[in-house]
């Protein structure tokens, strides 16, 4: 065997890749004949290795055969404390299944919609799939995901029907809750929030005028604020909320909640003599305070555990339903007595 011949014999896919101008995942594409790759571009691969007699070792196979035994967890970057317990019991729950099944998790950051870090981790085909760890209206993570062709599960509620989704029903919940607050007799039930993208936001929300709408009452729009974009704009609205004599605060999640209660303290307004408060979130976020907080209770591991299942078995060519809503609890507590 000469020098040349021994050269084409150990060609890498990064060889072959280089000498074609394509991609490293356009390769494996062609070899293994699964994804999106041009007619062209194909025989253009093929031709080239049949005339080479290129030989893929075993990780290149396994990168033609698209099986890396990796997924990958999308959570957006979270700058508080309060922040982090959904997600980081998601991600529990994640890697409790995904190690179960053979499965090693990835976790990757995301800065607002930017996707140039999904992007390099498709490139290099790390991952088999991804599970979305929040969802937004247009959102461009699963836009993203859908152009390149990998299965993906997002948890949250989408208005694309495409998408395969695990949720907790958070309209009904929040529907429940405020009708337990009308039926003891509280009308005036102020609602704490914030609008935006975020699509769990927009349930909850739905979820509060729907209660009112059950009981033919229309909701007093000057007890909502969602334009708490920053905590000092939070306690203003708190502040104001116990002027205009609110009978409670409903707040969107826990991380609202949280900041509702320590300006009530801060200002000595007493719960719920005073005022009554309740979250469409529960976290061990609320339970510093000395009065217990009425709340939804989510099972966010369980929800993770899910999500994964369920892209495992998309990954592995089994069935799965287009979406999962999981249950919720309504704990009442001192807050809202």
């Amino acid at each position: 065997m000469n020098g040349n011949e021994e050269k084409e014999k150990k060609l890498t896919i990064n060889d072959v890749a280089e000498q074609l101008g394509v991609s490293i995942s356009t390769v494996s594409r062609a070899i293994s004949g699964k994804g999106r790759i041009g007619s062209e571009t194909r025989r253009k691969v093929l031709e080239f290795i049949e005339e080479h007699d290129y030989h893929p070792n075993s990780s290149a196979k396994s990168l033609a055969q698209a099986k890396t035994e990796n997924i990958a967890l999308l959570i957006p970057e979270v700058r508080t404390l309060v922040a982090q317990p959904f997600f980081y019991l998601c991600m529990c729950g994640v890697n409790e299944v995904a190690q179960a099944r053979g499965y090693d998790m990835f976790v990757v950051t995301t800065n607002g919609r930017d996707t140039t870090r999904l992007k390099r981790l498709l490139d290099n085909e790390k991952v088999d799939g991804v599970i979305l760890g929040n969802t937004h209206r247009d959102d461009s993570f699963a836009r993203f995901l859908k152009s390149r062709g990998c299965p993906f599960v997002a948890i949250g509620s989408m208005d694309d029907d495409t998408v395969v989704q695990v949720d907790h029903d958070n309209m009904g919940a929040c529907r429940d809750l405020t009708a337990i607050l009308l039926s003891r007799g509280m009308r005036r039930i102020a609602y704490m929030g914030q609008a935006g993208n975020l699509i769990v936001n927009e349930e909850r929300y739905k979820g509060y005028r729907q209660a009112f709408n059950d009981i033919g009452t229309d909701v007093d729009m000057d007890l909502v604020y969602r334009d708490n974009t920053t905590e000092m704009i939070m306690r203003k609205n708190t502040d104001e909320l116990v002027r205009k004599k609110a009978d409670c605060i409903l707040c969107q999640d826990d991380a609202v909640c949280n900041i509702v209660l320590q300006e009530l303290y801060c200002q000595q307004v007493r719960i719920p003599q005073d005022i009554r408060v309740a979250s469409c979130h529960n976290s061990k976020a609320l339970d510093s305070y000395p009065v217990t907080v009425t709340s939804l209770k989510f099972d966010n591991t369980e929800i993770g555990r899910v999500a994964c299942d369920v892209l495992i078995d998309m990954l592995e060519g089994r069935e799965v339903p287009p979406k999962t809503v999981l249950d919720y609890e309504v704990v009442l507590k001192e807050s809202t007595k």
